[in-house]
């Protein structure tokens, strides 16, 4: 009676190896969200000047920011990332800088 056992065992663990893994969820795949914000900092009380717009499209993402530096230069970042791009900055300074006080680097 044992071998039938075993006999019995070998066979529903064979049947059951035998049967195909469920599969799981296929993947979806969705489109990255468009987007655009803008920020800044313009206190001159406290003699901060700094911010940042960008907008994404279709999986372009476009950006600036500036920032008001304590030697008075004004620096500026554009970017872009595109697919594999990753981050593509270009970086511009502007030498004595003085900021119009109540508008943003990029009304100018």
């Amino acid at each position: 009676m044992t071998p039938r056992i075993f006999l019995c065992m070998w066979l529903l663990y064979s049947s059951a190896s035998a049967m195909p893994a469920p599969q799981g969820e296929e993947a979806t795949t969705m489109m990255p969200m468009n987007y655009n914000f803008e920020w800044n900092v313009d206190s001159e009380d406290y003699q901060n000047y700094y911010g940042q717009r960008e907008a994404a499209d279709n999986g372009r993402v476009e950006g600036v920011y500036y920032v008001w530096q304590p030697d008075g230069r004004l620096r500026k970042v554009e970017y872009y990332v595109d697919g594999d791009s990753g981050f593509v900055p270009t970086i511009t300074y502007v030498d004595a800088y003085e900021p119009a006080w109540g508008t943003t680097a990029f009304d100018k």
